[in-house]
This record gives C-alpha cells, structure tokens and sequence, in this order.
C-alpha cells in the first residue's frame, strides 16, 4: 500500500456491505464494498485534480503569427501636417497611405494576441490522481453528500447502488429505465430530463440548452449498456479501468449517485489493490 493509500485509509471496524439488485430491483445477495470507498472524504483533492484533468481537453490557439504583416509600411516623418504613424506604401487602392502594423491602425497587429506556446494543460501527479480518484469513490458511498448535491435519493437505499452482471448486457432504453425507477429512482429520472435554457450568448452557439447530470453507470464490460443509456437523459456510462474524477465528481463537485456491478467493484479492487 503506497503512501497516499494510508493516508487516505479511514479507520473503520469492519468492512461495509451493500446489498446487490437484480434486475427487476430486489435484492438478491449482498457483496463487501472495496476499500476505497471507506477512504477519507477529501473536497480539496477531488476539486482540485477536476480543475487539472479538465485542462487537458483544451486547445491550443493563437493569432495568425503573420497578422498585419501583410504590407510594407513606412512612417513619413514629421513636416507633412500629419501623423507619424507608420503608414501602407501602396498606390490605387484604398489602402493607400492608411496606418498599418501599429495596433492602433484598423487591420493593425493585435497588440497582446493568444499564442498557442501558451501553457494551458496543468499537469497532476500520478499519486495524487489515484488519491483524488479514491476520495470521489468514498463520496459516491456517503448518502449525505450524494443527495447534497442534488440527486433524489428514496430513504432506505444504500450508496453507491450495487446491481448484478447481467445489467452490463442490458440492449434497451426502456430496460435500463424500468431498472432504475423499481431501485426507486423515478424523480431522479424526472429531475434530470428536465432542462432549461442557458444564459447569454451561448444559447444561439449550438448550446441553447442545459441539463442536470443523473447517475452514472460504472460496468467493467460493455456489452450492450452504454448504448441503451445513452437515450436516458442525465445517464452515464463509464468501464471501471476508465473511472476518473471527471466522472465521479462533475464540474469539481464529488458525491455524484453511481450504480456498479459486481465486476466493476472487482475490477477497481484490482486497479487499486488491498488496503
């Protein structure tokens, strides 16, 4: 166990367990959670490596390094009655003798352009991504702040939800609906379709609209899933070797509701190791 593990390591009596659903929503056995989502609750972690993992979709960009370069301008001195600013030597255009280059010229250079050298990408260390991933998953199992941040979750129903293998091949939209409105889910389902109109000018840029974010289906196979949910407004797929803070903890706030399967829990067991 390295070190960032122990120090995350919350001390606990014994393990936790969760009860299992099959796919009609009862229960059909229980399963002991791994140890990550018994870790401590660290917001700064999480926060902080969203911001950093966020930047690495970013591009690059810049002005166009000849912009204003275009023409040869001179300036004419002083003597003339006019200014010296430096002018467009050209003739039979319209151009002619107007101000270029300067940035106070119209079709002047930009004065502190964006360059693409610019730094943008923010780099995370290895040990604090897998710390700050361990953190997200302890919040995906504390009730409180799953519904703190906005999800309608029914009295009695554990965090995270744990449901058997054979939702990974689930092939319909309406299955994966019926799942989650029998676990109880139903307003979370009626939350998360709604969606309203965004503010400024971004709702004439292709973006009118905005919605919440729903649960998030965590499965070590896709055998089917991720195209069934991909018709349920709010609903995420993700595999368990992919899982990161940008899933678990959208727009840097952690405690997001998450249904795994069995494998999946197996699966982050293997990717994080033994406590």
């Amino acid at each position: 166990m390295t070190v960032v593990h122990r120090a995350l390591l919350r001390s606990r009596e014994g393990a936790v367990k969760v009860p299992v659903y099959s796919l009609t929503g009862e229960r059909a056995g229980e399963v002991e959670l791994p140890w990550p989502f018994s870790a401590d609750l660290r917001e700064d972690l999480v926060r902080r490596a969203f911001v950093h993992l966020s930047t690495h979709t970013l591009q690059p960009k810049g002005a166009w390094k000849g912009s204003a370069a275009k023409y040869s301008v001179r300036s004419l001195g002083v003597g003339l009655g006019i200014a010296r600013i430096a002018r467009i030597m050209a003739s039979g255009t319209g151009k002619s003798r107007a101000g270029g280059w300067v940035p106070s010229a119209v079709g002047g250079r930009p004065t502190h352009p964006p360059v693409p050298e610019k730094v943008i990408h923010k780099e995370l260390n290895e040990e604090e991504r897998r710390a700050a991933t361990v953190a997200a998953l302890a919040f995906t199992a504390s009730p409180e702040h799953v519904r703190r941040r906005g999800h309608r979750v029914p009295e009695g129903l554990s965090t995270p939800i744990v449901v058997e293998d054979r939702f990974e091949s689930v092939k319909r939209s309406k299955d994966v609906v019926a799942f989650l409105r029998a676990l109880g889910l139903g307003e979370e389902l009626d939350r998360v379709s709604e969606r309203g109109i965004r503010a400024g000018k971004g709702k004439r840029r292709g973006r009118r609209y905005k919605r919440r974010v729903g649960p998030l289906l965590v499965v070590s196979r896709d055998d089917g899933i991720s195209k069934a949910a991909s018709n349920v407004p709010g609903v995420d797929v993700v595999l368990a070797k992919d899982l990161s803070v940008l899933h678990l903890a959208p727009g840097g706030h952690p405690g997001r509701l998450a249904v795994f399967t069995v494998s999946a829990l197996k699966e982050i067991e293997r990717r994080f190791g033994e406590a």
